[in-house]
């Protein structure tokens, strides 16, 4: 597992986000443009590969001079995932040995997992999971797919999720293409610039309104949100479709454009403050 840590962190490093400058991050941006991007997302039965598996897998490719404007994209891809013998089990056997290890973790989680059967309605998985095709035989398809346009580019949300599963579930098969995570640009650039808009002079009444909407209350504490649904939401985007793998894509999209637009209007602005202080809590949060 930590070869595998390694892997993906390799993935991300490379196009590593934080520590720039709003325009850095735009140019590293703009510098893709003779990539094909190909925004993806998978739907799983849980959040450890080792232990669940995939259930769908979405994505759109699109060029990076034409989308942005007329939303032109090259082609998709959507295929849903059979289940395994081992996920069979565990949905239906409740006296089977993946039913009861599942029972066990349960229990000894801080907070309770979310019940298997409930994660596969919430994902529309649907009736017909015996005409899926195999999780082996879904990843092929979906490896060669991208690997049919030009310079492929993976852009997911918490990209390195998605990763994990693909390389874990295809036995160490993910291609190595160059990654983007939509999320790491909005917790580095878009918070640290809305924060950093609201608190310069007299303020930014727009920006506030979109911090605003980004906030989650906990309690006595809070935090601003880098979830698809509640940035998708605050821009205005229908979120009714959300944890299906090929809507997620398409509010994806429409999220990175809403984002990056914003981002573009900061051109200039100095968010190294507000960028460190997100950089030092993930620090202390290594250290724990």
């Amino acid at each position: 597992m930590n070869l595998l840590r390694e892997y993906i962190r390799e993935l991300l490093v490379e196009n590593k986000l934080s520590g720039r400058t709003v325009k850095g991050v735009l140019d590293l941006l703009d510098g893709y443009a003779d990539n094909t991007w190909i925004f993806f997302d998978t739907e799983t039965t849980g959040m450890h590969p080792n232990s669940a598996q995939l259930t769908e897998i979405g994505a759109i490719a699109v060029d990076p001079n034409a989308w942005q404007s007329d939303a032109t994209m090259l082609d998709q891809f959507n295929e849903k995932i059979k289940f395994t013998d081992e996920t069979d089990r565990l949905m239906n056997d409740p006296e089977s040995e993946e039913r009861k290890e599942w029972e066990k973790k349960n229990s000894q989680s801080r907070r309770p997992l979310k019940d298997p059967q409930a994660v596969l309605a919430m994902t529309r998985y649907g009736e017909k999971g015996r005409t899926y095709g195999d999780e082996q035989e879904v990843l092929g398809n979906f490896f060669e797919w991208a690997a049919g346009f030009p310079n492929p580019l993976f852009i997911a949300q918490n990209a390195s999720f998605d990763l994990k599963f693909l390389n874990v579930r295809s036995k160490g098969s993910l291609p190595k293409y160059p990654v983007l995570d939509t999320m790491q640009l909005m917790q580095y650039y878009l918070v640290p610039l809305l924060k950093t808009q609201t608190r310069a002079g007299e303020g930014d009444s727009e920006a506030q309104e979109l911090l605003d909407k980004l906030y989650i209350k906990k309690g006595n504490w809070g935090y601003h949100s880098v979830s698809m649904g509640v940035v998708s939401k605050a821009y205005g985007i229908n979120i009714d479709d959300w944890h299906n793998a090929l809507a997620d894509v398409k509010m994806m999209m429409e999220m990175y454009k809403e984002v990056v637009q914003t981002i573009r209007k900061g051109m200039g602005v100095d968010i190294s403050k507000e960028q460190g202080k997100v950089l030092a809590r993930q620090k202390r949060r290594k250290k724990r």
